[in-house]
């Protein structure tokens, strides 16, 4: 793995708020610089846009991209009470506490995507999306009546449901990571974790697969994040090891699926190269 070569393919081809995290993690820079790259990207409705997440090229909110804003600052450790007030509002207004939120709006299909958001259950109310923002903003430590009635709502869904998608559960760990480890709570990481491990869709254990999927880096990050026991050392470091391995001669790493275009897969490609150095960074395994 030659970090400089990945360093230099992020301030080639990432956007602004990756150069921003890049730097905070690596060269001490601000975090208050990444809170104003983000902010860039949220609309007056206190939602986000802007192909935020790159594969929607919407200026427009929609939820997918608020919770790639909210993800970005739970993965920084940041919490900004004026930025999550306002996108708590955004998602008190669009969820419907009996069904969910939609991941993407209809009015989605007016800008270009990538194929996969063209899956008519996107625009459909859904739990899976709601339960994953919940928690990040009850990361975010926000004091609001109906984030924690929803909260309650989510909590009772995660205890009535089997999960087989792995990015679902991925999502309902953060809720639970938000709230107080009482007993109830820790039964539901008992039972999401043997979800994930048994049954769980678009799980990528073996490192080797190259088709896509969640690897156990998804959930544990860092050594000491809320997931980490969930998997072994061993799976951990076989992870780390095949995925310095795959970085491209370009010092990027590449994407596993087709981006609506030539922009999106850059910039795709500088966000997925920073979080592998983040994640090599946490474990230690960053050489040159």
């Amino acid at each position: 793995m030659e970090f400089e070569k990945a360093a230099h393919f992020i301030w080639k081809h990432g956007r602004l708020l990756e150069r921003r995290i890049f730097e905070y993690v690596f060269y001490e820079g601000s975090k208050e610089h990444i809170v104003r790259a983000l902010k860039a990207y949220q609309n007056d409705d206190g939602g986000f846009g802007h192909a935020l997440e790159p594969d929607l090229r919407a200026p427009e909110s929609h939820p997918l991209y608020m919770e790639f804003a909210l993800r970005t600052l739970y993965d920084c450790n940041i919490k900004d009470l004026d930025m999550s007030s306002k996108a708590c509002g955004y998602v008190e207004k669009h969820a419907d506490l009996a069904n969910g939120i939609p991941t993407i709006f209809k009015s989605a299909t007016s800008y270009p995507r990538a194929s996969h958001w063209d899956n008519p259950l996107s625009t459909e109310p859904s739990f899976d999306r709601l339960v994953g923002l919940v928690g990040l903003l009850k990361w975010q430590g926000i004091n609001h009546s109906w984030l924690n009635e929803a909260a309650a709502v989510c909590l009772a869904n995660l205890s009535a449901r089997k999960f087989e998608d792995a990015h679902t559960i991925l999502t309902s760990f953060c809720l639970l990571e938000s709230l107080p480890q009482t007993e109830h709570v820790t039964q539901l990481f008992s039972k999401l974790s043997a979800e994930l491990l048994t049954s769980a869709k678009y799980l990528r254990l073996d490192p080797n697969i190259s088709e896509y999927g969640l690897s156990p880096l998804e959930f544990a990050p860092t050594p000491s994040s809320y997931c980490s026991g969930i998997f072994s050392k061993e799976i951990i470091h076989e992870h780390l090891n095949v995925m310095k391995s795959q970085q491209s001669d370009d010092g990027g790493w590449p994407i596993s699926w087709e981006a609506p275009g030539e922009t999106a897969t850059w910039e795709w490609r500088a966000c997925v190269t920073l979080k592998n150095l983040m994640l090599l960074h946490n474990y230690k395994q960053l050489t040159d």
